[in-house]
């Protein structure tokens, strides 16, 4: 068991090594550096070095080591050293002279990488005729033969114009020594030397792959814009312009600013690198609780520009998208106005509450007011129909009481005619005071029911009896204004004026809980049920009770009939009458 631990362990340390071996691709080239036969492509995605060429006039020139690598993220190319000082260690000091290209680093220390790219390395000088006379190998930080000695297989076009392998003509191929990439901490030395003097080395460079994140060097509010231009400016200034420009991330202009006011919340944090395409930034604005997430940048250039922040304590996180584990955070407050704080926003609520109540209220009571209005000419109407109505009970019964007066002067009995007629003026009277009132009490109404039921008797001779509940105070107790008169006139006419003496005619008022019910019963003939018409009087009435409960609030009056055992039976229900 513990020999299979320890093989597994071994097996685990091996894959680890292997692991961190560096990638070599040496039998196939970069499609860029392939087909590009104008540099454009070149110039587009790499940037380059160029070592060991010798600018003499002497026939016999070094080779030149050439190093491409990606342009899309780069430190100051002038003071790479001095952002980068791990890359004085691996320096050159045997090499006699360089070209640092206006975008490139310089070859005699080491090429910091910061992608997975990694850098593809050419020789110009060596082509198919000269190759049996040279080898190159390639050093693990300057100790570890990863690649031996080994002569070029591969050959490119030559990017840049040389005369080295003849002096007399340009070298149209160079040796395409293949494409590298290692681990983030590892430097990869490439040397090329001639076989036929193996212990000099004839060109070398260096490459050191950089772990890298961002660093901001300044921030800039909106009012500031002049001074990020001017630095904007001197950033992208080309040193053919100025060849001893300074450092520009150590400008007085540059300040790292963590408080705000609330009208600076338009802010641009300016970064010390060098950036050629605007997805090697990601950034992600943390406020409390709240994050924007992983974002793409905006723009093509080292800043990150924040627009319209309201106010609170944000933290700005900063990656570069070839190297997402190492982040740049950058604290900063911005104030709040006034009116933007907790106290102000709870005191202007609260007045926007209260000025909403206010109109609220203002636009309840228009509305109630004109439902008011809407109600009370709603009840005018009623009233007003209700009166029309009240003012033809008087011709009709006018009509009808004249008409038994002519029937007495007919029978030739002037003595009862003489008695209807001053009957039938204090009818008259108490029914014109009725008439000008909505409502009149029970006893009221009896009266003028008694005076009416007294006239029609000395004309047909029949029976009749009021009675009123004892539990009805009818002197208080308020009903319509003669409105049963004509239910009775009813009953008489169309029920017992046939019958004569043997005519019975019953008015009950019975209370029901909270109820009253009205009852007028007679031993007439009765009435059809499909007949529709029941007299004039009986019509006006029903009409007259459904406007009358379009007035009640809490109170309705119902009003159906009904015969039973040869009594015909007129019932008006008058709902929470008595509470």
């Amino acid at each position: 068991m513990r020999g299979i631990i320890i093989f597994l362990l071994f097996c685990f340390l091996g894959l680890c090594c292997q692991a961190q071996k560096p990638v070599m691709h040496l039998d196939s080239i970069n499609p860029v550096i392939r087909y590009d036969s104008h540099g454009d492509s070149i110039r587009k995605y790499f940037s380059s070095t160029y070592f060991n060429y010798e600018n003499s006039r002497s026939k016999n020139k070094n080779v030149l080591i050439a190093a491409f690598y990606s342009n899309k993220l780069a430190v100051n190319y002038r003071q790479a050293l001095q952002k980068i000082p791990k890359l004085k260690e691996y320096g050159n000091p045997g090499s006699q002279s360089y070209i640092q290209m206006i975008d490139g680093y310089a070859g005699k220390y080491a090429i910091p990488i910061f992608d997975s790219s990694g850098i593809i390395i050419t020789v110009n000088g060596i082509n198919p005729k000269n190759v049996g006379q040279y080898q190159f190998r390639v050093i693990e930080d300057k100790q570890k033969v990863v690649l031996p000695w080994s002569k070029p297989k591969l050959f490119c076009r030559a990017y840049l114009m040389t005369k080295i392998a003849d002096p007399d003509k340009e070298d149209e191929l160079s040796a395409y020594l293949g494409q590298f990439k290692a681990a983030y901490g590892t430097a990869l030395t490439f040397q090329v030397r001639k076989i036929s003097t193996p212990d000099s080395i004839n060109a070398s460079v260096t490459a050191y792959w950089v772990k890298w994140r961002p660093r901001v060097v300044g921030v800039f509010t909106f009012s500031q814009l002049p001074d990020f231009l001017s630095i904007f400016k001197k950033q992208w200034t080309s040193p053919l312009e100025n060849p001893n420009q300074a450092d520009w991330s150590k400008d007085t202009v540059l300040k790292l600013k963590k408080d705000f006011s609330y009208n600076e919340n338009n802010l641009i944090f300016y970064l010390d690198d060098i950036i050629k395409s605007k997805s090697i930034i990601e950034y992600n604005l943390v406020n409390g609780k709240d994050s924007t997430g992983w974002t793409v940048n905006d723009f093509d250039f080292n800043l990150v520009w924040l627009k319209n922040l309201s106010p609170g304590k944000y933290r700005l996180k900063i990656r570069y998208s070839v190297q997402r584990d190492n982040i740049c955070t950058y604290a900063f407050t911005i104030q709040a106005a006034w009116y933007q704080t907790v106290w102000a926003k709870a005191a202007l609520s609260l007045l926007g509450i209260l000025a909403t109540g206010f109109l609220l209220l203002l636009w309840r009571s228009g509305k109630q007011a004109e439902k008011l209005k809407e109600q009370r000419i709603s009840k005018q109407l009623v009233q007003t129909e209700l009166k029309s109505i009240r003012s033809q009970f008087n011709p009709h019964f006018v009509f009808n009481a004249l008409s038994s007066i002519q029937g007495l002067i007919t029978k030739n009995d002037p003595q009862n005619a003489s008695k209807y007629l001053i009957e039938f003026s204090n009818l008259m009277r108490d029914s014109l005071k009725a008439s000008d009132k909505e409502f009149v009490s029970i006893s009221t109404e009896i009266k003028i029911l008694e005076s009416y039921l007294a006239l029609e008797k000395l004309r047909f001779g029949f029976y009749y009896q009021i009675k009123v509940d004892g539990q009805i105070d009818a002197s208080a107790l308020e009903i319509p204004a003669l409105f049963l008169q004509p239910l009775v006139e009813n009953a008489v006419k169309h029920g017992i004026s046939a019958l004569q003496k043997d005519g019975q005619l019953f008015v009950l008022f019975d209370k029901l809980n909270n109820d009253m019910v009205v009852s007028i019963n007679d031993n007439g003939k009765g009435f059809y049920k499909n007949n529709s018409s029941n007299g004039f009087g009986l019509q006006l009435t029903k009409e007259r009770i459904k406007l009358l409960n379009q007035t009640l609030n809490d109170q309705h009056i119902e009003l159906f009939m009904k015969r039973t055992d040869n009594i015909t039976k007129v019932i008006i229900h008058f709902k929470n009458w008595l509470i």
